[in-house]
């Protein structure tokens, strides 16, 4: 029984990449490029759903999501 539970869980990767696919309300071109730009990086991901919330006035997903990847690009230093 353990494997069939662990077979349904996701990987923290499985997971960040839903987030992101829910968050650009399923558009995969938009999803792909913040997956692309976010990997596994859990800190690129919450300055991304920060960045894309403030980034709300962009027409499209595609547009807002390269919006929010600059503001993280912009943000990025202040970590380091």
């Amino acid at each position: 029984m353990a494997e069939t539970a662990n077979a349904t869980e996701l990987t923290s990767q499985q997971q960040t990449r839903l987030t992101i696919l829910d968050m650009l309300q399923n558009d995969t071109a938009a999803a792909q490029q913040a997956i692309n730009f976010i990997g596994d990086d859990q800190l690129k991901l919450e300055l991304f759903k920060r960045q894309y919330t403030l980034a709300q006035t962009e027409p499209t997903a595609v547009s807002r999501t390269t919006k929010a990847i600059q503001g993280v690009k912009d943000a990025l230093p202040l970590f380091q």
